[in-house]
């Protein structure tokens, strides 16, 4: 509180004197504070007029000294397209609010930077709830800001080339499966020899080879068409309740000709009775088929593969457990990415993309589920795939 002298105090012009050198101190001693940011601090209007303004306000506009734009509008600097951001925010300021906001600027020497505000009240010390003048605080985010702008820009880019290559992808898989078709059909009737005996041996033995590579490529195309659909949210999921245990050894009964050429036996141990799980049908076939085919491919022969099914709550689990060659742990985290075979696979000339298992992911996460795999080498593999039993989403979902 400011001392009270009298006129008929004959020692008051010391004092007064002393008084008044100690307000010039403190505010010369603030304006150093101020002028010391790196942030530009500037004082503001009602009327959007500049006040005042530290060092480094005065340096982004482009200025050298303040009497050069005491009192200007600031709409002056402000870029047009963000006039209305800028005068809320010293709107707001004058109404009690405290405001963040962001808008470019053009100096008056042409400079463009883009700016980071905060914009809050400064209220009369000597009269309660009146607000005096707005003060901002304004950082320069230009660096930030256009570092953002191209990852931005750089992700649309990556984005539509991922969706070319997917559709280019999708497109060219359709026209290699109408041929592709002729060259399996004719093959099998030639092998088939339904219009007479084949002559030579080695004939049969190249229509035989014909005849399974084309089975092999058209299973390659199917994949690439698959994970071409997914990546290009193409693929459409028709939801409807399955019965699960049913399923699954619909699934089996499929796999048994594989398995017993690999003298692999398959064993069952569902839990009775599984509530239905709401899934498109054809997904899940996929998911469980790559999951058990694989589990065979790489058991060592006379092994078992196990299936399990349970239910948690309102999650079902489905464990494909194998007594296989494994997986290498730092291949773990890989093996559902596109393409991925690991050393091991590579080794057992076994046929594929190395899609399986990225569908599998890409259908699973569809549906909201999880995968998880659990492997130790030489000893076996369990693939866990987690699904919610009910889905909130509609029957028919484009995905």
């Amino acid at each position: 509180m400011a001392r009270q002298y009298s006129i008929k105090d004959e020692n008051w012009l010391p004092y007064a004197k002393q008084d008044l050198l100690g307000y010039r101190n403190d505010a010369a001693r603030l304006r150093a504070i101020v002028d010391s940011q790196p942030d530009c601090v500037k004082i503001v209007s009602r009327d959007y007029k500049l006040v005042d303004m530290n060092l480094a306000g005065l340096e982004m506009i482009d200025c050298y000294h303040m009497d050069e734009v005491r009192g200007a509008d600031l709409f002056g600097v402000v870029d047009e397209e963000y006039h209305s951001v800028f005068k809320k925010s010293i709107d707001d300021a004058y109404a009690g609010k405290t405001t963040d906001v962001e808008f470019n600027i053009t100096g008056l020497r042409g400079s463009k930077r883009r700016m980071s505000q905060h914009c809050a009240p400064i209220y009369n010390s000597e009269k309660s709830g009146e607000i005096i003048e707005a003060v901002a605080v304004s950082r320069d985010v230009t660096d930030q800001y256009e570092a953002y702008i191209a990852l931005e820009e750089a992700k649309f880019m990556a984005e539509r080339a991922n969706n070319v290559k997917s559709n280019f992808l999708a497109t060219m898989s359709h026209e290699f499966r109408t041929p592709l078709n002729a060259i399996i059909g004719f093959s099998e009737i030639i092998k088939s020899e339904s219009f007479g005996k084949i002559g030579n041996d080695r004939y049969r033995d190249y229509i035989a080879d014909i005849y399974e590579s084309g089975h092999h490529l058209l299973d390659l195309i199917n994949d690439v068409l698959d994970i071409s659909e997914i990546e290009a949210d193409k693929r459409i999921l028709t939801k409807e309740m399955i019965d699960v245990d049913v399923f699954i050894q619909r699934c089996v009964s499929s796999l048994k000709v594989i398995a017993q050429r690999r003298e692999v036996e398959i064993n069952l141990d569902i839990e009775e009775d599984l509530p239905e799980l709401f899934a498109d049908r054809r997904s899940l076939k996929q998911v469980l088929n790559n999951l058990i085919s694989n589990a065979i491919k790489f058991s060592t022969e006379k092994s078992a593969v196990l299936i399990k099914a349970s239910h948690r709550r309102d999650h079902m689990v489905i464990k494909v457990c194998d007594e296989g060659i494994g997986i290498p742990e730092k291949d773990l985290r890989k093996i559902t990415n596109p393409f991925f075979r690991g050393q091991e696979e590579a080794m057992i000339a076994a046929p594929g993309t190395g899609l399986g298992l990225s569908i599998v992911k890409s259908l699973v996460d569809a549906h909201g589920g999880t995968l998880m795999f659990e492997s130790q080498e030489h000893i076996g593999t369990i693939a866990t795939v987690t699904f919610p039993i009910l889905c909130p989403i509609s029957e028919r979902k484009e995905y």
